[in-house]
Formats: structure tokens, sequence, C-alpha cells
């Protein structure tokens, strides 16, 4: 009976850590409202005035359930990605750069880590998450693009409007969501392993797996490898944003913020997860 009991407190000590943990992520329904909820906006047939129907699942913008032989006109099953069942077209940009600086310059050749510009991702065959992200966010490829233009969509090449910052007429990526220059952001599809934090002295954690920075997938890292990406930090069905109030101006600082990360507090914030 002891032995007993002692496995029931076990049991129940190791349901609550796993529910702890899984409650660092954002239930996917935080999307329903948010900037990335796309039924909540006013779409309207390319060069035409009167506003879609749009009554369709809100996933379908950028999830497919099923991918069958035909996927309409603007691709087949063999020629459109099937990486996360993404159904929003891919960009064709041939590249968007990568940072550098000779500090993480450094770190890349004494951990033997590399980095790679996402434009030679941009194909049906190897996407990276980020990839997905920038078939939207690169503005090259306009909101209602997609594998399989069905189910209650946008027409093709819509035009958009979600009410902040972007007018009627305007097919792809509003400029102050762009994002086509990746000199000047956080790196990207770089891997981030142990041997990088080692280079770096302690001044970076190092992540406990090849899949996630703690360990628990709040944080995750891709393709078994320890890529970091967009979706590292930025969980895309979050819909909260992260905001600085100085007086009476509020300032976005961090869109779609992975919920473990939102909840650092201190100097460096969410910074301070990864850099020490």
């Amino acid at each position: 009976m002891k032995n007993l009991r002692r496995i029931l407190v076990a049991t129940l000590v190791l349901a609550a850590f796993t529910a702890t943990v899984w409650a660092q992520n954002a239930h996917k329904s935080a999307i329903v409202g948010s900037a990335h909820d796309l039924t909540t906006y006013t779409w309207t047939a390319s060069g035409g005035t009167t506003a879609s129907s749009i009554a369709t699942n809100l996933c379908f913008f950028c999830h497919i359930t099923h991918k069958t032989a035909t996927m309409g006109s603007t691709g087949t099953s063999a020629s459109s990605p099937g990486y996360m069942a993404w159904n929003h077209t891919l960009s064709s940009q041939a590249s968007y750069g990568v940072y550098s600086s000779d500090t993480f310059n450094a770190l890349l050749s004494a951990s033997g880590a590399t980095i790679t510009d996402l434009g030679s991702s941009n194909n049906t065959s190897t996407p990276t998450v980020s990839n997905l992200c920038l078939s939207c966010h690169d503005g090259t490829v306009a909101l209602a693009n997609f594998y399989n233009p069905s189910l209650g969509l946008p027409s093709l090449n819509s035009d958009w409007y979600n009410g902040h910052g972007t007018l009627p007429g305007s097919t792809s990526m509003y400029s102050g969501m762009q994002v086509t220059d990746l000199t000047k952001s956080h790196p990207v599809n770089f891997t981030y392993t142990a041997a990088l934090a080692t280079a770096a002295g302690g001044t970076i954690l190092s992540p406990s797996s090849l899949t996630s920075v703690d360990g628990a997938g709040a944080v995750p890292l891709y393709g078994g490898t320890g890529l970091m990406e967009c979706t590292t930090c930025h969980d895309p069905h979050n819909g909260t944003f992260l905001k600085v109030t100085n007086g009476t101006t509020t300032t976005t600082v961090f869109p779609f913020p992975r919920a473990f990360l939102a909840s650092q507090t201190g100097s460096g914030g969410f910074c301070a997860y990864c850099h020490t």
C-alpha cells in the first residue's frame, strides 16, 4: 500500500509538472481575432469593390487538411509543399541575405555552426518554417494566393484590408510587416548548438537539445540540427503583442511572442532567456 501511495504521488507530481510545461505554450485558439485571423479582414476581388464572402476555417489560409491529386489552378500535390500541410504559395525570392558581424561570424567559425540564406529554401521540396512565414511576410506573394484556393477562401489575388496599415487595393503584406532584408535582423536559419554557446564564453545559454532551447519544446529549434528559425521566438498562433508603455505612448516591441519568452522579466526581458 505504501508503494502504491508513492506511485500515485509521483504520478500526480509528474502530471502537474507536465501541465505546467505545456501551459507555457499559447493555446492555438489564441489566433482567433488576432492579426493572423484572416477571416476578420475585408477582402475584395482584385480590381473590384464588393467584399468577398469569406466563410471558411481560418486555418485554411495557411494550412490545408488534405492535399488531393489536383489542388486547383495554382498547384498539384506533386508541386505544392507538404511541410506543415502548408497551403499558402511560397515566395520565389532568391535571396534575403544573412546577418553578419565580426562577433557572430567568429562564433560560427569557432563552433562549426552554419547560417544559410533562406532564399535557397524557397522551394516546395525543402522549405523551412521561416520560408512559410516569409511566403506572406516578404511582400512578394499576394496574401490570397493558395495551393488550394477553394474551401471558401478569398478569390486568387484578392485585395485585403485589416485596419492597421493597408488601404483597400493592396494584395501583398504592407510595408510595416515586410521582411526582405535579413542582414539587418536577428539571425535566423543558423545552427544554435551547445558548441556555439561554449564558443560564446557563457554569454549565450546552451540549448538543452537540438530540438528546443528549454528542453520542453516551449522555445523550439528545428530540422533536428538545432536551427533557430522565426518561430523559435514568434508563435504564429499566439495573437498577443508585447508592448512597452512610456507615459502616454505605447509601442509594440514584439509581435506574436512565444508565451514562455513573454513571461521573462527583469533586465533584458525575453532576450535574456538565450543571452545571459
